[in-house]
């Protein structure tokens, strides 16, 4: 499998709007030729109502196997944890078709 990018959403059709970690669902995608985007997985955050102290290290254990989550609002310690594991994060709202087209055209 390619590159895998995971998207919070509580609709499979919008990046949830609040912080990262209070998503219901991460959207697992991954890029295939031709810049397509096909939806591999949807997998449930277990720490959608938890406010635990390091909560972002909790959310990772559900997203590490991705090279980039692309989410509406992260924390400013969450981005340096996730970045420090290598995590690329892109910052996007609304539409997830058109938040994956935006961040591969750009590059």
């Amino acid at each position: 499998m390619g590159l895998l990018i995971a998207i919070p959403t509580n609709d499979g059709i919008t990046i949830f709007p609040k912080m990262l970690g209070m998503a219901r669902y991460f959207y697992i995608y991954t890029l295939t030729g031709g810049r397509q985007f096909t939806l591999v997985e949807k997998r449930p955050n277990p720490y959608e109502t938890t406010m635990q102290h390091l909560k972002t290290l909790d959310v990772y254990t559900v997203v590490n196997d991705c090279e980039i989550i692309i989410a509406a609002f992260i924390g400013k310690k969450g981005i340096e944890r996730l970045r420090e594991r290598g995590m690329k994060l892109f910052f996007r709202k609304g539409d997830i078709q058109e938040a994956l087209n935006s961040v591969f055209n750009d590059e």
